[in-house]
């Protein structure tokens, strides 16, 4: 936006996302696993989700008796993993991979990598004070509607990120007045068991 006033270009300033790097392995093997996917806990790899898409989606699959297997690494845009070439994240993921114990190395077949730039909203001290500022401002443009992880600066889960698209399209089409800026205001728990109703997100 132009003309951004100094306090609201300050708050700005003060926000970080994190980066995704997803690292996608081709494996020989349908039964690699049974979860859909795990979170890692270990110092030794940078890999810390692993998802199973054959256990996700099976039709995601090729019928061809092999798995694609999603790693997830998080760093900032100015680690040097953000900078690493393709071939390098995916020797990387292969790696990690082994280090699991998941999948014999050898079954490893061929590698892919996409990178998702400030997809993860970093929730410092104090920054709800900085958010507060920018929504103050924004709120004053009209027709302006602010949503999902990038645009809130939330930590939403896919549901959330559906409902304010939702309410944004009525909010536009039927002038209605939904509160955006409400939707998943719990900042201690962000894997609540939820559905989309008629009337909003009703938590099960």
């Amino acid at each position: 936006l132009p003309a951004l006033p100094q306090r609201v270009r300050q708050a700005v300033g003060q926000l970080r996302f994190r980066n995704t790097i997803l690292v996608y392995l081709k494996v020989n093997g349908t039964d690699l696993f049974p979860d859909n996917w795990l979170y890692v806990h270990d110092s030794r790899l940078r890999t810390g989700r692993i998802t199973n898409f054959r256990n996700w989606v099976p039709e995601l699959c090729p019928d061809d008796g092999r798995t694609v297997l999603a790693l997830e690494m998080w760093c900032y845009p100015e680690d040097a993993l953000w900078q690493a070439s393709d071939s390098d994240l995916i020797q990387l993921g292969r790696q990690d991979l082994a280090l699991t114990g998941l999948v014999d190395p050898a079954a490893i077949e061929d590698g892919y990598v996409v990178r998702i730039p400030r997809c993860y909203p970093v929730y410092e001290k104090g920054y709800k004070a900085h958010v507060q500022v920018i929504r103050d401002y924004l709120d004053t443009i009209e027709g302006l509607h602010v949503i999902g992880r990038y645009g809130a600066f939330k930590y939403n889960n896919q549901d959330h990120s559906l409902l304010m698209g939702l309410l944004a399209a009525k909010n536009i089409h039927e002038h209605a007045r939904h509160d955006l800026w409400g939707i998943n205001t719990d900042y201690e728990t962000y894997q609540e068991r939820s559905l989309i109703s008629q009337t909003g997100l009703v938590e099960i």
